[in-house]
């Protein structure tokens, strides 16, 4: 019997999931006390190979110019609602998984003091270049952020906690490097969701091995003790993830090379190993008829999901007491 890490009840399996860089199948098992899944790996996994280098891309550009734009876009929005729950300058800001720096610089220019840390030296670089050499930890162990020697007003981890073995530890270190009455800001992929339950095994927001914690709200939101922590916000709605998310979901119910629309956004040296010319050809045509139809049904349908809780996407807002 297979037992949780966290809590040592039963857990059960889920779904699985393949990794398009390798063709390795990775199951993942979901604990009911915890509402927590978790893919299943073996000690001392060796995650290296599920991160080539190609999988950066160049100066942390993975899309193409297009992609990046619309990227670039949301990034401003991120930055909009941080701003929001302060609404002045001089705000000390942490971005856990900075990625190439892009937010950071944005809240940098909005007269915030901005301090990154990210483990990819790719991203790392190109986030060097924006905010400054010494605004950017390049860290393989979190612990290293106890380092750094000032606290902060807000922490943030944009698609961070998924892809950590044991989250808990992060939010003990987090809880040390934040003031009080600061927040700490989260989004993750939600496990709940309606685009997993449509397309369990084909869900492109499972991407394990590299997604090691797949979050539910409830999941999530047990993280905190009640007495240091409070919940502020809490949604499921995502401009920048959830209906792309759903659109990609639903195209993996017909097109045979799954997550073939990201697959095509991606930049030449980021994508995945060879597809079979027959495949890409099915896949091609597939997704080039069934991309209007299937925008306007994953619109309504994200919106019912969300309506219920039940987006692609979790954020949620958490303030320390």
């Amino acid at each position: 019997m297979l037992t949780c890490e966290t809590c040592s009840n039963k857990i059960y399996y889920d779904c699985f999931d393949t990794d398009p860089y390798s063709g390795n199948k990775f199951d993942i098992y979901f604990c009911k006390n915890c509402s927590i899944g978790k893919t299943s790996l073996k000690k001392q996994f060796d995650f290296s190979p599920y991160y080539p280098k190609k999988y950066y891309g160049t100066d942390g550009k993975k899309f193409n110019f297009l992609a990046e734009l619309i990227i670039l876009f949301f990034r401003h929005i991120r930055s909009s609602f941080c701003y929001r729950l302060f609404n002045k300058k001089d705000i000390k800001l942490l971005d856990v998984g900075c990625g190439s720096g892009q937010f950071i610089y944005l809240m940098k220019k909005k007269g915030w003091s901005v301090y990154g840390t990210e483990a990819s030296l790719v991203s790392a670089s190109a986030a060097k270049k924006k905010v400054g050499e010494k605004s950017v930890l390049v860290n393989q162990n979190l612990e290293e952020i106890k380092s750094i020697s000032s606290n902060f007003d807000i922490i943030t981890l944009w698609h961070v906690l998924e892809h950590l073995q044991d989250p808990k530890k992060i939010f003990n270190l987090v809880e040390e490097k934040l003031t009080n009455k600061g927040y700490i800001v989260i989004e993750v992929p939600n496990f709940n969701s309606l685009q997993h339950k449509i397309n369990k095994n084909n869900w492109l927001h499972l991407d394990c091995p590299r997604h090691v914690t797949h979050f539910t709200r409830e999941g999530l939101v047990n993280f905190f003790d009640n007495k240091k922590f409070r919940i502020v916000k809490s949604s499921t709605l995502s401009f920048e993830f959830g209906f792309y998310g759903m659109l990609q979901n639903l195209l993996n119910l017909f097109v045979p090379v799954p997550n073939y629309l990201f697959v095509l956004i991606q930049k030449g040296n980021s994508k995945v190993n060879k597809i079979s010319f027959i495949k890409n050809y099915i896949s091609l045509f597939l997704t080039t008829i069934l991309l209007i139809p299937l925008s306007i049904i994953s619109i309504f349908f994200e919106f019912i999901a969300i309506i219920f809780k039940k987006g692609g996407v979790l954020r949620v807002v958490v303030q320390k007491i």
